[in-house]
C-alpha cells in the first residue's frame, strides 16, 4: 500500500508542519472542564527541564483510546493518549490539543496517504479542544493524557464521511509530537446502502526456523506457542467467535514433528570436532606386503547441521528448583525433594506439541457454518513462486502430493480444497493452464487476488467478485482493507481499527447507494494479535454501515462481475500488487531440487522406519510455503539447518583414508567403510577407480550392507602392471548413483614381483662376476707351479727354439725368480 513501507517515528515529526498555522484554521477556547491523567511522577533528581518553548527531542504521542470508535450525533468522543519520552532528561511542562479537518476524505489514497506518508497533503484543520501537561514527560518516562472533543465541534453537514484527526503535543508554541488518525462519523438517518463485507483469515504456520529445526526443545516449544492452548492460531480462532469467517488451513499446522531425526535432534547442536584412529590396512599377496599409518580426517569427513542454541528451559527449570530447595527450612539434604520441583514441562516436547495439534484439529472440527474451513495445500507452497522458477517432476511430486487430503482426514469431514490463494495476489492471464501443468491437478474452482490485480471500469474500487479472462472465479479481495489487517508494530490497536473503518467509510462513499460486497483476506504475515482481531471484528460487527456475511455467498457472482485482470490484453492500465519478494527464485529452487534427489538417494540406504527421510522431505516441501515473503532470513536458517543435516548425513558412510605398500604382482587389498550413522545402510555401492593405469582393480564396484555405528572391511582384488605410486580414488554412492560424501584416495605405492626379483637376480649374478674376477687377478702361483719349481726352466724345456729370445715376457718384461717352497 502506498507509502506503508514509509512509517516511523521520524514520519511523523516530519510532518508537524503541515498542520499547524493552516489557512482557515481556526482556533476554539480550551474547555476547562477536561482534566489531564494524574502524571508520572518527577524522579527524584531530575535533570533540568526544558524552557517553554524550547525543543524537546526525543518524544513520542502513540493513541491508546478513541471512543466511540464510530461518532453519531450528540455524542462527544474520549481521546486518550500516551506521551513517551526517550531523552534523559525531563521534558518541563507541555500542553497536548485535538485538531479536526472539516472536510471528509473523498479518496482512499488520500487517507491512506494523510495516515502513512511522511509529509502528507497539508488539510484544513481546526484546535477542537487542549489540555496542559504541566508536569510534563519524566526522562524516559511516559505520561497518558485524556481529552474529551465536546459534541459540539463535530456537527457534520454530511450524512457520513471519514474525518483527519490529530493529537498534537507542544512545548510552548513548538510543536514536539504529533499522532494522526481518522474519525469516523454518520449522521442519525441512513442515506446509503450498506457495504457487504466477507473476511478470509489463514491458519498458517508463521516463518518461524525452529518448527521444523533444532533440539526437541526448540521445536515443541516452537510448536506450542503456535498451536498450543494460548498460541497464535488457538488466539485467531477464539478471537473469530461470532464473526462469519472463512479459514484458510494449512494442513501442516496439525503435523508437528513426530520423532528426532534429520534436523530435529535429540539435544542441542553443538559441533565438536572429532578425529578417527589413524588407518592402516593389511594388504595381502604373492609377496609380503607393508602399510603406513594415514592422517587422521574428521570422523564421517562431511559437514554437521548448523547448531541451535538450547532454550534455556531446563536450566530455568532446574535454577528455579535449586533455590526452593536452598530455601526449604528442613535441615536434612533435599535431595528426594528436587524431581518433584523440577518437571515444569513434559518430558517429550513433541508429544506435547502432537496434543495441542490434536486439540486444534478438535477445535477445528466443532467450528460451525458460519466459519467454513478452505484447504490450503499442505505446507501452503508458494505457487506463484514455484510457476516462475519451473521445478522439476520430482520436486512438484513433494509439493503437491496426490491422493487424500489430510485436512480432510483430521477434520472428519469433506473441506473445499479447490481454492487458489497465491502468495503475489495476482491471477495473470494464462496462469490456469501454467498451475495445472505444474500442480499435476486439475484448474481451481476459484481463485483468491488482490483488488489491485484487478482492473476496474470506473475509478472506483473493484467489487469481490469477478472473473479472470480465461474464465476462473476470481474472489478479489480489497487491498487496504486487507492491508490493514496486516497490523503495524509503530501503530496502536486503537489506530489500526480507526484506519480500517476509515477506509471501509470512504469505500462506501465511492458508490453509497449501489448494493457492493468487499472481501478482507487477513494476509499471512500478520502481526495482529488473537486480542487485536477480536476488537478489529467487534468494531465491524457494530458499524452501522457494514453487514457481515459469508466468502461463499460471493462464489458464482463472477460470471455477470466486471471482466479484466492483471496481464489481461483488454486491459488498458493495471497495477502490479506490492508484496515482499519470495526466496525461492531459479537457483534456490535448483538448490532444493539436488536436496530432494540427495533425500531419495538416502532412502534406499536407510531402513524403511528412519524417521530422517521423513524430516527432511517434509523440510523440503516447507521451504517451498508462501510464509517465507517478507522472512527470507528465516528461511536461510531452515536451509542451513536442513542442507547440513542432509550433508552430514551424506557423509556420515565413508572410506577410511589409507596409504598401502603393494608389492606384488597380483592380490587383494583390504577397504575400510565407517558408517557413523546411528541407523544402518545397505545396499551401498563402493566404486573403486584407479588414477594410473599401472594399477588394474578386478571387480571396481562393491555391494555393502553396514550395521549402524560401525566399520566393514571388504577384500579386493588388484593386479600391479607398472611400479609407482597409484591413486585409487574410492567412490561411495547409492542405488541409484547419488554420490555420498566425497570420494576418498587411497595412495598405493606399487611395486610388482617381476620387476624386484628380476632386479634382484641381476644384481647377484652381477656381483659373482665382479667377486670372480677380483679374485683373479688377486691370485698367487698354483701348486701345480710349486711342483715344477723354476717355471723358466720347464718353459725351456717345452718350448725350446720357440720361445722368445732374451727370455723376455710377453709384454717386454722380466718375470722376477721366485723360490720354490714346499708345501
Amino acid at each position: 500500500m502506498t507509502g506503508r513501507l514509509a512509517r516511523a517515528g521520524a514520519a511523523a515529526v516530519a510532518a508537524f508542519s503541515l498542520l499547524g498555522g493552516m489557512p482557515g484554521a481556526a482556533a476554539a477556547t480550551p474547555d476547562r472542564s477536561v482534566a489531564a491523567a494524574p502524571a508520572a511522577p518527577a524522579p527524584a533528581a531530575p535533570a533540568p527541564a526544558a524552557r517553554p518553548g524550547a525543543a524537546v527531542p526525543g518524544l513520542t504521542v502513540r493513541f491508546e483510546e478513541l471512543s466511540p470508535a464510530v461518532v453519531r450525533p450528540d455524542q462527544d468522543v474520549t481521546v486518550r493518549v500516551t506521551v513517551t519520552s526517550t531523552s534523559s532528561g525531563a521534558s518541563g511542562p507541555l500542553s497536548a490539543r485535538v485538531l479536526l479537518g472539516g472536510t471528509p476524505f473523498s479518496q482512499r489514497q488520500a487517507l491512506s496517504a494523510w495516515l502513512h506518508d511522511a509529509q502528507p497533503r497539508s488539510l484544513a484543520t481546526r484546535e477542537v479542544v487542549s489540555q496542559p501537561i504541566a508536569a510534563g514527560v519524566p526522562a524516559q518516562g511516559t505520561t497518558s493524557v485524556t481529552l474529551t472533543v465536546p459534541r459540539a465541534a463535530l456537527r457534520r453537514g454530511t450524512p457520513f464521511g471519514t474525518y483527519p484527526l490529530a493529537v498534537e503535543v507542544r512545548s510552548g508554541s513548538d510543536r514536539v509530537a504529533l499522532a494522526r488518525s481518522v474519525l469516523p462519523w454518520v449522521g442519525a438517518n441512513q442515506e446509503y446502502e450498506p457495504l457487504r463485507l466477507a473476511w478470509i483469515a489463514p491458519l498458517t504456520l508463521p516463518a518461524r526456523r525452529d518448527l521444523f529445526a533444532g533440539s526437541v526443545d526448540e521445536v515443541g516449544q516452537a510448536w506450542s506457542q503456535t498451536v498450543g492452548t494460548g498460541g497464535l492460531l488457538r488466539q485467531r480462532l477464539d478471537a473469530a467467535v461470532g464473526t462469519p469467517v472463512t479459514w484458510m488451513v494449512d494442513p501442516a499446522v496439525l503435523t508437528p514433528p513426530s520423532a528426532t531425526g534429520g534436523p530435529v535432534t535429540a539435544t542441542p547442536q553443538t559441533p565438536a570436532a572429532t578425529t578417527s584412529p589413524s588407518t592402516s590396512p593389511t594388504v595381502s599377496g604373492a609377496a609380503s606386503a607393508a602399510t603406513t599409518p594415514a592422517t587422521t580426517t574428521p570422523a564421517g569427513g562431511g559437514s554437521t547441521s548448523p547448531a541451535s542454541p538450547p532454550t534455556g528451559s531446563s536450566t530455568a527449570s532446574a535454577a528455579s528448583a535449586a533455590s526452593a530447595a536452598s530455601a526449604s527450612p528442613s535441615s536434612t539434604p533435599a535431595t528426594p525433594s528436587v524431581p518433584a520441583q523440577t518437571p515444569t514441562a513434559p518430558s517429550d516436547p513433541l508429544a506435547a506439541a502432537r496434543t495441542d495439534a490434536d486439540a486444534l484439529t478438535a477445535r477445528l472440527e466443532a467450528l460451525g457454518d458460519d466459519q467454513p474451513v478452505w484447504s490450503l495445500p499442505v505446507g501452503d507452497p508458494d505457487t506463484a513462486a514455484l510457476l516462475r522458477a519451473g521445478p522439476d517432476p520430482a520436486l512438484s511430486a513433494v509439493v503437491w502430493p496426490a491422493g487424500t487430503n489430510p485436512l480432510t482426514r483430521a477434520v472428519g469431514r469433506s473441506v473445499t480444497d479447490s481454492i487458489a490463494w497465491p502468495a503475489d495476489g495476482s491471477w495473470a492471464e494464462g496462469r490456469t493452464t501454467a498451475w495445472t501443468r505444474t500442480t499435476g491437478g486439475s484448474a481451481p474452482t476459484a481463485a483468491v487476488v488482490s483488488t489491485d490485480a484487478v482492473a476496474p471500469q470506473r475509478q472506483t474500487t473493484p467489487g469481490a467478485a469477478q472473473r479472470s479472462p480465461d474464465g476462473t472465479p476470481l474472489l478479489a479481495y480489497d487491498e487496504r482493507l486487507s492491508e490493514v489487517t496486516a497490523g503495524d508494530p509503530s501503530s496502536s490497536d486503537t489506530q489500526m481499527v480507526q484506519e480500517f473503518l476509515g477506509q471501509s467509510l470512504t469505500l462506501l462513499g465511492e458508490l453509497p447507494g449501489t448494493r457492493r460486497t468487499a472481501l478482507v483476506a487477513v494476509p499471512r504475515r500478520t502481526a495482529l494479535s488473537g486480542p487485536a482481531l477480536r476488537r478489529l471484528w467487534s468494531a465491524t460487527a457494530s458499524a452501522p454501515w457494514l453487514r457481515q456475511v459469508d466468502v461463499s455467498s460471493i462464489l458464482g457472482q463472477g460470471a455477470q462481475a466486471r471482466q479484466g485482470i492483471q496481464g489481461s490484453q483488454s486491459v488498458a492500465t493495471t497495477t502490479e500488487p506490492s508484496r515482499p519478494a519470495s526466496p525461492l527464485d531459479g537457483p534456490a529452487v535448483d538448490e532444493l531440487e539436488s536436496d530432494l534427489a540427495t533425500v531419495n538417494g538416502l532412502r534406499r540406504i536407510l531402513p524403511a522406519d528412519a524417521p530422517g527421510a521423513r524430516a527432511w522431505t517434509a523440510a523440503i516441501q516447507q521451504l517451498t510455503s508462501a510464509r517465507w515473503r517478507g522472512g527470507s532470513q528465516a528461511w536461510t536458517q531452515l536451509r542451513g539447518a536442513v542442507d547440513g543435516s542432509i550433508d552430514a548425513a551424506a557423509h556420515g558412510v565413508q572410506v577410511r583414508p589409507s596409504t598401502i605398500n603393494f608389492l606384488a604382482d597380483s592380490g587383494t587389498i583390504q577397504i575400510t567403510v565407517n558408517n557413523t550413522l546411528p541407523y544402518a545402510v545397505h545396499d551401498v555401492r563402493l566404486e573403486l577407480v584407479p588414477g594410473s593405469p599401472k594399477l588394474r582393480v578386478t571387480q571396481s564396484t562393491k555391494t555393502l550392507t553396514i550395521a549402524a555405528g560401525s566399520r566393514t572391511t571388504i577384500q579386493v582384488e588388484v593386479t600391479a602392471l607398472g611400479a609407482g605410486t597409484v591413486p585409487l580414488e574410492a567412490r561411495l554412492s547409492t542405488p541409484d548413483g547419488v554420490a555420498l560424501g566425497s570420494a576418498t584416495t587411497v595412495d598405493m605405492n606399487v611395486r610388482p614381483t617381476s620387476v624386484w626379483v628380476f632386479a634382484l637376480v641381476a644384481g647377484i649374478v652381477g656381483l659373482i662376476l665382479v667377486l670372480g674376477l677380483a679374485r683373479s687377478l688377486r691370485r698367487g702361483p698354483t701348486r701345480a707351479e710349486r711342483e715344477l719349481g723354476d717355471h723358466e726352466a720347464v718353459a725351456d724345456a717345452v718350448l725350446g727354439a720357440t720361445r722368445p729370445a732374451g727370455g723376455d715376457r710377453p709384454g717386454g718384461a722380466d718375470r722376477p725368480d721366485s723360490s720354490d717352497k714346499d708345501s
